[in-house]
């Protein structure tokens, strides 16, 4: 799914309940996509309660605004995004301080929105503009403009690893090479040759071990960093055969996949550093993004395909308990983000909800306990 969110608000109070319905089918990673036995899940309600936290319009009353990204870093959250993606726009990045969202001074003249953010500390903080291609660097305390390509063609991703060290990609999820990929290594960005050109998405779990989605033509190839080099990851079956749209590196030997079918089925996989399992949902949604959660678990966010289209944030264990809830809004929402905050184990999302006029940027938190004695379980 493109990372460019135009989706935004409305008032929100409390968001309904999506109930899982159908089964939820798992393929044993020694076999192809045809092959595997499909396990029928328990239908089950899933009672998450979703506040909407803060909603903000940028702009003239007709446009669109929304935030792309959310991250956290030693407990401060941020937000990225802006408004009118691909259009005439102008960026946004606020931060959650005193229980207030604040919007961060950037550099002058910027335009574009911000797709992506990486943070590995407070003090060192990478964000990129996809239609803007161009990178930023937060230092701790001011932004600044890290690099600009010139040119046709848009960014995808950034991975930052340190304030020193940073990986930026500019292909599209089907295969469409723009800008390619390019590594900051503490003096100058340098481009990437070879397979990393491909590179569409990425995610580290170090420096020296950075996983990625290579998206070709007609299908997707894994590759992996090493610190020296990038190589294709050998892939069985259970990774074959899907237009995966995100990549999450927990260690290694913990890694996620997450796509779509090609009948629009919500699909993950996992890497446990021996094989991969795939886990087939029931549900008919567009991919989103991935981001990590406790317990041996992982967020995804998506969007319902609907006429009114609704955000979905779905949570995926590694042994295939899944549970699903929606954010709505009277005119359609979207959910684009998701994090979860480490000291307090609340969510929050960042996306948007449409207006009459246009749409607001939105960020909703999940204000009630965890469900983890009502998610579905797969054998």
């Amino acid at each position: 799914m493109p990372r460019f969110r135009s989706l935004s608000t409305v008032a929100l109070a409390v968001l309904p309940v999506l109930p899982l319905s159908g089964s939820l089918s798992y393929l044993d990673p020694g076999q192809g996509a045809a092959g595997g036995r499909a396990a029928p899940a328990r239908a089950s309600l899933v009672a998450q309660t979703w506040g909407l936290a803060m909603s903000r319009h940028f702009g003239h009353p007709g446009t669109a605004a929304g935030f792309s990204a959310i991250l956290t870093t030693d407990g401060r959250l941020w937000a990225f995004g802006g408004t009118n993606p691909g259009g005439t726009s102008t960026p946004i990045a606020d931060q959650l301080t005193d229980k207030r969202w604040v919007a961060s001074a950037l550099p002058a003249r910027l335009s574009d929105f911000i797709s992506d953010a990486s943070a590995t500390s407070p003090r060192d903080i990478w964000a990129v503009s996809g239609y803007g291609r161009y990178v930023l660097h937060f230092d701790g305390t001011r932004w600044q403009l890290a690099h600009r390509w010139r040119g046709p063609g848009s960014l995808s991703d950034v991975v930052g690893t340190s304030s020193r060290s940073a990986w930026v990609f500019g292909t599209s999820f089907d295969g469409a090479r723009s800008v390619g990929a390019w590594h900051f290594d503490g003096t100058s960005w340098r481009p990437a040759t070879g397979m990393a050109d491909d590179i569409y998405r990425a995610s580290a779990d170090s420096g020296h071990d950075i996983w990625a989605i290579a998206a070709g033509a007609r299908s997707d190839a894994l590759l992996r960093f090493d610190g020296h080099r990038w190589h294709q990851v050998r892939a069985s079956g259970a990774v074959a055969g899907i237009r995966w749209r995100d990549i999450l590196a927990e260690s290694a030997r913990s890694v996620w996949l997450l796509g779509d079918t090609g009948k629009g089925r919500l699909v993950f996989a996992h890497w446990n550093g021996a094989r991969w399992h795939r886990f087939v949902t029931p549900l008919t949604a567009l991919a989103g993004q991935l981001a990590a959660a406790r317990d041996d678990r992982v967020l995804a966010t998506a969007t319902s395909p609907a006429q009114l289209p609704t955000g979905l944030i779905v949570t995926m264990s590694g042994e295939g308990r899944v549970t699903t809830s929606v954010i709505t809004s009277a005119l359609g929402c979207g959910v684009s983000d998701a994090v979860v905050a480490v000291r307090t184990g609340s969510i929050w999302a960042s996306g948007g909800t449409l207006t009459k006029l246009g749409g607001n940027a939105a960020i909703w938190v999940r204000t009630t306990p965890g469900d983890r004695d009502r998610d579905v379980d797969v054998h």
